[in-house]
C-alpha cells in the first residue's frame, strides 16, 4: 500500500490564538505488526506548541507482552507502546498508565527506563526525605539494569493489542476479559 500524506490548515491555533499559524500534518502508512497506522503532527509555529500522535486503525485483540531484562544488550530490545498501553515493571513498583493526553512512542528498553529516570529525578526535587530516599534506591536499580547488573521483568498490556516488545524472547498472550475491562475503565 502506497503511503497517504495531508495536511490540515487550521485558522487559529487553539493555543495562543494566532491566525494562521496552525497546521496538521499527517501521514497513513502500513506498518509491520500493525497494519495501517496514522501518524500525525499538529505544530504552532508562534507559540511553538507542538503534538504528535501514532493512531493505529485496525483492530487487534488485547495483548500482554513479558520480557525479562538479563544484561545490558536487552537495554536494545524494541518497544512500541500505543497512546492505550500500559507499562509495569513489577521490581520496581512502577506503572506507567495511558491518561488523556497519552502518546505512543516507539523506543527500547533503555528509552523506558531513562523515561522513569526523568520522572523521579523530577520527583526527588519536590519530594519529603523519606519518599526522595524510596526514588533515589529505584534510580540506583535503574542504572543497574542499564549495566546489565540487576534483573527485572517489563510488562505492556494493551487492551486494543497496538503495543509490543519486539523480542524473540518476550512472551505474548491474549488479554482476558477481566484485564481489558481493568486496563479501560476509568479511575
Amino acid at each position: 500500500m502506497m503511503k497517504r500524506e495531508f495536511v490540515l490548515p487550521v485558522e487559529i491555533c487553539p493555543i495562543c490564538g494566532a491566525k494562521g499559524s496552525f497546521q496538521v500534518f499527517g501521514r497513513i502508512d502500513d506498518i509491520p505488526y500493525f497494519g495501517e497506522t496514522m501518524e500525525t503532527l499538529a505544530t504552532c509555529s508562534r507559540c511553538h506548541f507542538k503534538h504528535s500522535e501514532v493512531t493505529h486503525l485496525g483492530e487487534h485483540e488485547g495483548s500482554r507482552y513479558e520480557f525479562l531484562i538479563t544484561s545490558e544488550e536487552d537495554m536494545k530490545v524494541r518497544v512500541i507502546r500505543s497512546s492505550t498501553g500500559t507499562i509495569k515493571i513489577p521490581g520496581l513498583g512502577v506503572t506507567i498508565s495511558p491518561g488523556p493526553g497519552s502518546q505512543g512512542y516507539i523506543t527500547n528498553v533503555e528509552g523506558v527506563l531513562n523515561r522513569i529516570k526523568e520522572v523521579l529525578t523530577y520527583a526527588i526535587e519536590s519530594s519529603p526525605p523519606p519518599k526522595r530516599r524510596v526514588a533515589e534506591k529505584k534510580l540506583k536499580k535503574i542504572e543497574e539494569m542499564i549495566q546489565g547488573r540487576a534483573r527485572a521483568k517489563i510488562i505492556l498490556m494493551d487492551p486494543y493489542g497496538h503495543s509490543a516488545i519486539i523480542d524473540r524472547r518476550s512472551k505474548k498472550r491474549k488479554l482476558t476479559k477481566r484485564e481489558i475491562k481493568a486496563l479501560t475503565s476509568l479511575p
